[in-house]
């Protein structure tokens, strides 16, 4: 059942200990509910019909014009960040080839809402996209208003800027990847040690006891028996 107009869904998860719309500022989200892109586009939607509006996309941005009005772009990260699908449909939307303003809103939510591992392992996929897309720059009017980006610059400013503002909105801190390949490769590492130290702790075991019958068989020895 989709949540109302404004409510985050009640099922959703806690991104980063907090409610996940706030990952999109107070003045910006209040924009976006009072829009009428929100009110007639983004009413009931679920994550296929947010995929479907991705996919009519034009361009990408946060706010736009001197009044700074929120973009449907903005409006339906919002609204991802309302019902949280899950990041397999988020995976879908990355990794489908036909729209690339559907595979950026999925990028863009990834960045957001992913664990490290999630964010680097879906955002490397498509480095190797190398389409123009469109942004709208906030506040800004007539041809200033509008620039060209490639997907794959784009998205490799996503995972190197490590807490730095896109699109107007603060990114969560991420690890590099070298971190990120250590952790994984530490919780492996730590994974086998549990069964190492076990079998570690088993052949202490043999050698105390062999230690043990050791000492007895010389006790008797010594006591002539």
């Amino acid at each position: 059942m989709a949540p109302g107009v404004n409510t985050t869904d009640p099922l959703a998860l806690s991104v980063h200990g907090l409610n996940p719309q706030t990952l999109v500022e107070t003045i910006t989200r209040n924009k976006c509910y009072a829009c009428r892109y929100w009110k007639e586009e983004c009413f009931g939607l679920d994550a296929e019909g947010v995929m479907g509006k991705g996919a009519e996309l034009k361009y990408i941005g946060s706010t736009l014009g001197p009044a700074y009005a929120p973009t449907p772009f903005i409006c339906l990260i919002l609204k991802l960040l309302q019902i949280s699908p899950s990041l397999d449909i988020i995976r879908e939307y990355i990794n489908q080839p036909d729209f690339k303003y559907l595979r950026l809103l999925g990028v863009f939510y990834m960045r957001l809402v992913g664990s490290p591992v999630d964010i680097w392992e879906s955002l490397e996929s498509v480095m190797d996209d190398y389409r123009t897309f469109v942004i709208r720059k906030p506040g800004a009017v007539g041809v200033g208003q509008w620039s060209v980006d490639n997907v794959d610059v784009f998205t490799w400013n996503l995972l190197n800027d490590s807490e730095g503002y896109v699109l107007g909105v603060q990114l969560p801190r991420l690890p590099g990847r070298k971190v990120v390949e250590q952790g994984v490769k530490w919780r492996k590492m730590a994974d086998k040690g549990v069964d190492i130290r076990r079998k570690s702790s088993l052949r202490g075991d043999k050698r105390v006891k062999e230690i043990a019958k050791h000492k007895r068989r010389m006790e008797r020895i010594e006591m002539g028996l």
